[in-house]
This record gives structure tokens, sequence and C-alpha cells, in this order.
């Protein structure tokens, strides 16, 4: 919040250094100017990969979709098309269309893996940088009320192995948004041990005063002002990790391909403790691995980012990647929230290349535990991806860029479609009920009996079966001639490809209307602001998932009631949707709890870095158990401690990212308070809110005066 006040109190922090350690690099500044939306493009130059790769699949797609919209008309038309019929049969296109397409995609990962040839079964060593001019890149961390040991452990154990593979030309940056007081203190206190620890090694710590554009502008905040020290920039996450044979194949190519501006990599999932967490796990192991290769097959120099383990060109990106607000208010506008996909597609569209590079192993991420933290997380990103229609129809774009943007669209927006067409087929059939067929229209002497086709109505279902299960069988197909990676050929794969298959089909219903509750809200204009991501989590109390699972019990309700009302046979068929609606806390809170290791069930869908825990995702684990035990300051510490708070100050970001005229309202506050308290200055502590703590930890000045006050010396 920023309030117009005194000019006074937008004084920059003093910018107190300590003599125990500088936190930060000198600044190379770059210019990062705000990008147009709409804006002319620069061609590429001409490229042998990607193009119209994509047209070949939306091209079979729509031959599929209309062979089954055509079976689906013939099921439908038998007495005659009435307005539900023609809904129902548009929500059934729509759906199938987005189907075949990914279906298209997998077909095409599928081809390109059983092409490609056979990798040796050593890991090749890390490749070495060029020795006459080594690129320097950095390794950024952004962190927003994180756990610092996780973050602060994971880099430590990147750095490691990098350095004993000889690459030396790597600074690590941790680039805070914290605006919890107790985790930004933690975070001081985790970083000033690892930097005490290694002296002179390239660890750097910046936690920002003002939280502008949430991610894009911590990372636009770095860009702009150590921007020009790097050639390039590695983006991880707070639960992310790389080998360092991916990292250091990332800058070999970046160094051989100067026309390519950004390579994401394909994460997969480790260190999976529930149920849910192994099943999204394993499925990202087992067919993430066909939707990438087809998705850098058709892709091209017109690929997408995913916002974290990628590796872009600073100068580029400052040049054209610096998003723009949309117009209005959140949810659908303001800061882009979604900002990755847009940063790709303005990159794209200034000529660069940007590239997904599925053949690079040793990328790795975690994902929520639960699902109701992924429904937390699904609410942040449908919001984003909502914001997209308006961004899409950008006059530049590449064609390419507009289809991973649309496809991110259609993530959310599918679920609602799901749903309609559900909602459609209960219609469907108690028109039946209320409007029986007549036998003998008027005007004819023969009775006109309705004409049922089983064998197109099981055609139908088996097609729809055959696409809607397309991953399942395809890896299978790719593993039974050893060319999956990282699998071996043990039977027990087919059978957690069945047990995966059967959890998500009986949780799909549950996400369905987690997605489309997303939706509906963004465009109901509830902002979903930017809540932590819980990265573990032991189940929940019941009391929690009853109130957090009630708008889906209530449809699970509504279904059963209704479908037994028109017909028995139609609530028979609803039933998996219904159950696993009514019993969804029961559902919820069995593939919630952590799994104890060594047991048969926390083996189960287990993945080849379940059997082989790879090197750095062992040494984070170690450096992070390590960092767990170090102790960190209280706010009320700090304030009395002179020491604390000259050590302290040397970790506070002097730069104040306000204009002349406008006020920090904590900080102003915060000065309010000690103006007004009087003789009663002990109680000055337990009065000051999360963001005025937040503010006089990032003031070392303000640290100081309050301290002084405290003490009951005069200002």
């Amino acid at each position: 919040m920023v309030v117009p006040m005194d000019a006074r109190l937008i004084d920059r922090p003093a910018g107190a250094t300590s003599d125990i350690l500088i936190s930060l690099p000198p600044e190379q500044p770059i210019a990062m100017p705000v990008q147009p939306l709409s804006s002319t493009r620069t061609l590429p130059a001409w490229e042998r990969d990607g193009r119209w790769r994509l047209g070949v699949i939306v091209f079979l797609s729509s031959l599929v979709t209309t062979y089954a919209g055509s079976e689906m008309y013939g099921t439908l038309a038998a007495a005659g098309m009435t307005l539900m019929e023609w809904t129902a049969l548009a929500l059934f296109c729509l759906n199938f269309a987005w189907l075949t397409a990914a279906c298209g995609t997998a077909v095409a990962g599928c081809l390109v893996l059983l092409g490609a040839r056979r990798a040796p079964e050593a890991a090749a060593p890390a490749p070495a940088l060029d020795p006459v001019k080594p690129s320097r890149t950095a390794i950024i961390f952004p962190i927003y009320n994180e756990t610092a040991a996780r973050v602060m452990g994971g880099a430590e154990a990147v750095f490691d192995a990098l350095g004993q593979q000889g690459a030396r030309k790597f600074e690590v940056f941790f680039l805070s948004d914290t605006t919890d007081p107790d985790l930004a203190l933690a975070e001081e206190a985790v970083y000033l041990d690892v930097a005490k620890r290694r002296p002179g090694a390239p660890f750097f710590y910046r936690r920002r005063t003002i939280n502008l554009h949430r991610k894009s502008g911590n990372v636009t905040d770095f860009v702009e002002r150590w921007g020009g020290r790097y050639d390039y920039m590695v983006v991880f996450d707070a639960d992310s990790l790389m080998s360092p044979a991916a990292v250091s194949e990332l800058v070999r190519r970046m160094d051989e391909r100067p026309t390519t501006a950004l390579i994401q990599t394909l994460p997969i999932i480790v260190n999976a403790r529930t149920l849910f967490a192994r099943a999204q796990q394993f499925a990202l192991r087992a067919y993430g691995v066909l939707f990438g290769a087809g998705l850098a097959w058709w892709s091209g120099g017109a690929g997408n980012f995913w916002g974290h383990n990628a590796i872009i060109r600073v100068s580029a990106f400052a040049a054209h990647a610096r998003l723009p607000d949309l117009p209005g208010k959140a949810p659908m506008g303001g800061p882009i929230m979604s900002h990755d996909f847009v940063e790709a597609a303005l990159l794209r569209r200034a000529g660069w290349r940007v590239e997904i590079a599925a053949d690079i192993e040793g990328s790795y991420e975690e994902c929520p535990p639960t699902m109701v933290d992924i429904a937390v997380r699904d609410r942040r990103w449908a919001q984003g991806n909502m914001q997209h229609l308006s961004v899409i129809g950008a006059r530049g774009f590449d064609w390419i860029s507009r289809a991973h943007i649309a496809a991110g669209v259609m993530g959310y927006l599918s679920a609602v479609l799901w749903l309609s067409l559900i909602v459609a087929g209960i219609g469907l059939a108690l028109q039946a009920r209320l409007s029986p067929p007549d036998y003998f229209p008027e005007g004819s002497l023969l009775p006109a009996w309705p004409v049922q086709d089983a064998a197109r109505g099981w055609r139908l279902f088996a097609l729809t079966a055959v696409v809607v299960l397309s991953p399942k069988w395809l890896a299978l197909i790719v593993w039974s001639v050893r060319k999956l990676p990282g699998w071996g050929m043990h039977p027990r794969f087919i059978l957690y490809v069945i047990a995966e298959t059967a959890l998500t089909a009986v949780t799909a219903p549950i996400q369905m209307i987690n997605q489309t509750s997303a939706v509906i809200a963004t465009l109901r204009g509830r902002d979903a602001g930017w809540r932590p991501q819980v990265r573990d989590r032991n189940g929940f109390e019941w009391g929690d998932l009853m109130r957090h699972y009630q708008p889906h019990m209530i449809v699970g309700v509504i279904l059963l009631v209704v479908t037994l009302a028109i017909s028995p046979m139609l609530a028979l068929w609803t039933a998996p949707v219904t159950v696993s609606l009514l019993f969804a806390p029961m559902l919820s809170a069995g593939v919630a709890q952590r799994m104890k290791p060594g047991t048969r069930l926390a083996r189960m869908l287990a993945t080849p870095e379940d059997e082989r825990t790879p090197d750095v995702v062992t040494a984070a684990a170690v450096a992070s158990a390590r960092l767990e035990h170090i102790r960190h300051l209280s706010f009320e510490d700090l304030v009395k401690s002179d020491a604390a708070a000259q050590e302290h100050a040397g970790l506070v970001d002097s730069h104040w990212a306000l204009h002349a005229g406008d006020v920090h309202a904590p900080t102003a506050y915060v000065l309010a308070r000690l103006e007004s308290a009087g003789q009663d200055k002990a109680a000055l502590l337990s009065r000051f809110t999360r963001e005025e703590r937040m503010a006089v930890i990032n003031r070392p000045d303000l640290l100081a005066r309050l301290s002084r006050a405290l003490r009951g010396v005069p200002a």
C-alpha cells in the first residue's frame, strides 16, 4: 500500500553495511524497457525445425474430431435435433478437439522417441565450457515466503556439483520477495551460515523492500541492476534442482546458438511423499516425456517458458521481455500473473529462438503434496491463464506462441467444458423423460420408430477411450521397445500404469470442480492474490476438509438426486463422478497422508529417481537438513541487540523502489507509533503488524530509532 504523505518519510534507507559481510556484488545496470503487447514482428532467420509441424497435428486432430462429431450426431439425431442436443454436440466437439490435439502431441513424441538413438547406459561427462571466453552465468533462486533451508541447501548442492565439474563462472543469487518477518530473519541467518562457511564464494542475497509485480518484478529488479554482469541466467524455483551436467549443457548450447534467447528443460518430479504426489510424479515421469518430445518437435524455435529450470540470455530478455500491465484491475487486469508464457512470446516476436530441450536430463522439481494444495495453486494459475484471453490476440505474436497460450487457457477451460457436457447429458436424459417420442406423427399412416444404432455408440465410446488413454498406451509402447528414458523392463511398470490410471480416474471429478471453481471465481472478479506454495504436508483436520469440499459434495448430492429421479440407469452411468464428489473429503484425506519410508506402499509408483536418487537431490537433502538447525533471531531480539542489528544492516537492500512524493504506508505507521507511544515504549513491539515489522526490518535507520526508543535514548 502506498499513501501520499510528508515526503521526508520516504528517504532511502541508510544503506548501512557490515564489516562482517557484503551480500551483493557491484551493480552493472542494463535497461529493461516495458514492451507493448501489440507491436511489429521481427522475423527469425530461416529454421529447419518446427514451423508447420503443428499444422499437421491440428489437421489430423480436426479429422478425428469431425469423425467423432459425426458419430455423435448420428447418435443424437435418431428423432431429430433439439437445441439441447445441438448444445451437447457442440460441447462434445470442443472437448474432443482438445483431447485429440493433446493426443496428437503425445503420438508425435512417441514417434520421436522410437526414432531416437538409444542413449549410452553410462552418464556422459558434463560438457566443458569455452576455454577462450567462458561465459558468466547467474543461478537465480526467486524466494517468496519459503523455507530458507530448503532453498539455500538446494543452491549449495547445485553450486558444489558445478564446482566439481570445473565450472567456475557461476554465481548464485537468492532473490527474496519474502514478506513474513520471521521467514525473512530465517533467510538471513541461513544465508550468513552459507556465506561464512564459503568466504569469497559467489553467493549473494537480496531481499526487495518493495514487492512490485510479484515474481516477474523480482526478476526484473535483478536484471535491471545486475544484468550487465552476466551473459545468461539459469532460473530456478524454490523447490527445483538441476544436475551439473544439465546446467553445463544449457550453457554450452547458449554459447553455440547466438540466436537463441531461452532454453526450457522438462523438469521431472522428485521427493514425492504422499500417494497423490507420487501419482503426479509417476505420470510426469512416464507420460511427460512423450508430451515433452512432441512439444519440442512441433514448437521448434517458438517454444515456451514455464518460469523455472531454464536458461535465459540476459541481454535479449532485458531488451524484449518486460511485461506491461493489463488494462483494468485484478483479476483480469493489472500485472500479468502467468508471466512466463508471455515472456516467451515476446522474445519470439523479437526474432529470438525459444527452445524446449526435451533431451536434457537432470532437471528436477517438486509438486504440491495434496489435492487441496493443488487446488490453491490452480486458483492462482487459472487467474493467470484467464488473463491470457486478452493477450492471445496481441499483434506480432508467432502463431505457435499463440498455440502455447491457448493451450494454457484450455488447460482450465476444459474442466468447465467437461462439467458443462455432464450437465448437458443430464439435460438430454431429462428431455427424453419429459418429452416421449411421437410414434405416429401427424400426416403419416405408418409409425415412426426411433432408431438406436448401438454399434455407432460403441464405436464412439471406443474412440473416446483410445484418445483419453493415449498417454498410457503410448508410454507402454515406447517402454516395451526400451525407448522410455530411465525405465527398466520390470513388469511392475504395467501395474503402476494401471494403478495411476485408476487413481486419476477416481480423483478427476474432484479436480474438475476445483478448476471450474477457479475459472468462475476469476471471471466473477475475485483476485487470487499470491499465496506461498505449500511444499510439504502430512494430512489435514477433518473439519478443514469438510469445509473445503463442501461445494464438491453439494454438486455430488445434486447429481445423485437428479439422475435417480430421471432414471436409475443414468444414475449408474454417472456414478463414478457422483461417488468421487460425495466422498471427496475421504478420498482427499486418503491420498494426502505421508507414507513411511521403506514400506511397500511407499515404494508404490516408484520412478527411476526413487530407485536411484540423483546425486544433486541427495546432496540438497543433506545440506537442507543441516541448515534446518540454524537458529535465527526473533524480531524482538533483533531490535534489542546492537550487534545483531549491525550484522543485519549488511544484508538490507538499500534500493527503495518508490517515486518521490509516495510513501510506504507501513513505514509511515511505524513512525506514527513511535511519535505517539509516549511513556509506554515497552508495548510498542506487540502493536506492530506483520507489514510494520517488515518495514522496520527493511530500514536500518528505522530499526536503530526503534531500538533507541525502547532503551529510552533520545532520538
